[in-house]
Parts: structure tokens; sequence; C-alpha cells
């Protein structure tokens, strides 16, 4: 009997899996990356830190937007995330290192972003504009420079 009342909890305590995942590493650490239904906001981004920690590392972001994938190209600590969001898609990047979470860039673009290098070797993101949403898609670049996404000059 016993045994029974300690597996009915443990069956009801059993969450949703995660609708997104990845594993990042830092200088030292391990990182987990997890995109998770909320009933309140929609979706929840959650990095935390699991392997080789220096200190606790657990960051949680709420977004509205309907996840479709995470990435890494294991450059510049950065995790980029792919949203629809309506009628455009919206990037959002977070540099994840030993020191801590921090987001680097919240992008728009009406066509599918492109995730790339530039031609110096950094990261960079192509997304696709319009003026008010009417006319031929212009593409515009943004490298990873001083730790955020600018238009190169």
């Amino acid at each position: 009997m016993r045994s029974l009342m300690i597996t009915v909890p443990a069956l009801l305590a059993t969450t949703a899996p995660p609708v997104a995942s990845l594993r990042v590493h830092g200088e030292r650490s391990t990182f987990s990356v997890v995109v998770e239904e909320n009933t309140e906001t929609g979706y929840d981004i959650r990095i935390r830190c699991v392997s080789a920690c220096d200190h606790p590392i657990d960051f949680i972001e709420p977004i509205d937007d309907v996840p479709m994938g995470l990435i890494t190209r294991d450059q510049g600590e950065l995790v980029y995330s792919l949203w629809s969001g309506g009628s455009t898609y919206r990037v959002r990047v977070w540099k994840v290192s030993d020191r801590g979470v921090r987001k680097v860039a919240e992008l728009s673009s009406r066509g599918r972003p492109d995730f790339l290098t530039d031609e110096t070797g950094r990261p960079a993101i192509r997304t696709y504009e319009s003026d008010r949403g009417i006319g031929p898609l212009k593409p515009v670049l943004r490298s990873f420079i001083h730790d955020r996404f600018v238009v190169a000059p």
C-alpha cells in the first residue's frame, strides 16, 4: 500500500516535455536551454547552468510569441531563438557564459532570417524588412560587434 501512495503522486507530478531544448558549453560550464509552455505567458525560455558552475545561473524569460527553434553555432557564446510573432519572425539572442546570461538582440524580420558569419568571421544575422510592410523585402545584415548585433558600416 505504501508503494502505491508513493507512485501515484510521482505520476501526478510529471510535466509536459519542453517545446525545444539544447545544451551549450561555456568556458567551463554546461548549460541547458529549454523552451517550455507557460499557461500565463505563452512560453518561457529557461537557461540554467547544469555542470561545472562557478555560481548558480537560472535565467527565465516569458515570451508571448510561438517558438520555432533554438540554434547555437558554437560562436561567441551565443544562443539564437526563432519565434513566430503574427506576420513576422522574431529573433532573440542571448549571450550565455560562465559569468551569466544576457540578452544581446531582439530583431524582427518579414522573411525567414539567416544565421551566418560575416566577411570578417563574426556572427551575423540577416533579416528581411520592407517599408510599412509593403513592397519588396530588403535584406539587412547585422554583425555581432562589441557584444551586440549592429548594421555593419
